[in-house]
């Protein structure tokens, strides 16, 4: 018997993203300029999103991430979409993942109300970060508060994700962030990388160091040795194969779109490989629902 299986996640087709408010953010961040929600299915009203997801699961979807861009306060919109949320919940099978951004008690209390399988938050542990990338005048703690807010509204599970390098690819406040997505004893942590997007201010930026993605990760199994860490769909392409065996080597559990020469590096290694269609942030209870027969 392996020592260890892992789990290669595959989202896309099964489990995209869609965007509440189609191709617009309010912040237009340095590393994103919302580049990447034109890429997303617009439902940025309720009866679109409903017609989505009830589209989505009849051919043969099994989840989704609701996401969008920010508003100039670092929410993702999703208020009005809240009792649409609940509805896709009561009326199909659909794993739903919502990407909130910032939550204060009030805001986590209603997206926990909706029974989304999933809340993914990402983190930022950097004030100078939060100012120079993000444009924004708050604290750090108000993400640690986020997590808090979620876990204590009864959110059924909450998944911190961390992007190394967002600071133009300086690691500036991961390791703080890392500590906040600990504090709230989670069962996977996800790490992103820069990606250098074209139209941005980041574009020639190099993406962080292979090892302070893969530092970080070994760090976040000592810090929480509970949570699985996994390695997201975000990241550069730059050093991709690389990067996916190291990051295996320092401990993840999981990786997203594993290419065919990091799977048979890890069969050659004696890992058990697992294989599941739809989003790493996903709970260990809900994968049988992201078996492929």
């Amino acid at each position: 018997m392996p020592a260890k299986t892992l789990r290669f996640f595959y989202p896309m087709p099964v489990f995209p993203p869609v965007s509440v408010t189609g191709s617009h953010c309010d912040l237009r961040c340095s590393h994103c300029r919302g580049h990447y929600l034109g890429h997303m299915p617009d439902v940025s009203t309720p009866d679109r999103l409903r017609e989505f997801c009830v589209g989505h699961e009849a051919a043969g979807g099994v989840g989704l991430l609701i996401s969008g861009g920010s508003t100039a306060e670092g929410r993702v919109p999703l208020k009005p979409f809240l009792p649409t949320i609940a509805w896709v919940k009561e009326n199909t099978g659909l794993i739903v993942n919502l990407h909130t951004g910032m939550l204060d008690a009030v805001e986590a209390d209603e997206v926990a109300s909706t029974g989304a399988d999933i809340v993914s938050v990402d983190v930022v542990g950097s004030e100078e970060t939060l100012r120079d990338v993000y444009g924004l005048r708050v604290g750090v703690d108000e993400y640690g508060a986020t997590l808090t807010n979620l876990v204590d509204a009864g959110a059924l599970y909450v998944a911190p994700h961390i992007c190394v390098g967002l600071h133009y690819g300086k690691v500036l406040g991961e390791r703080r962030a890392l500590e906040m997505a600990a504090a709230i004893d989670p069962e996977v942590i996800v790490f992103l990388g820069l990606i250098p997007t074209e139209s941005t201010p980041m574009a020639d930026v190099a993406p962080p160091p292979l090892g302070e993605i893969t530092g970080l990760m070994s760090e976040a199994k000592r810090l929480s040795p509970g949570a699985e860490v996994s390695l997201g769909c975000m990241r550069s392409r730059e050093y991709k194969a690389e990067l996916d065996w190291a990051a295996i080597e320092a401990g993840a559990d999981r990786v997203s779109l594993a290419s065919r020469s990091t799977e048979q590096m890890a069969l050659d290694a004696g890992y058990g490989v697992k294989h599941l269609y739809g989003c790493c942030a996903t709970p260990r209870s809900l994968e049988d629902r992201l078996l492929r027969c």
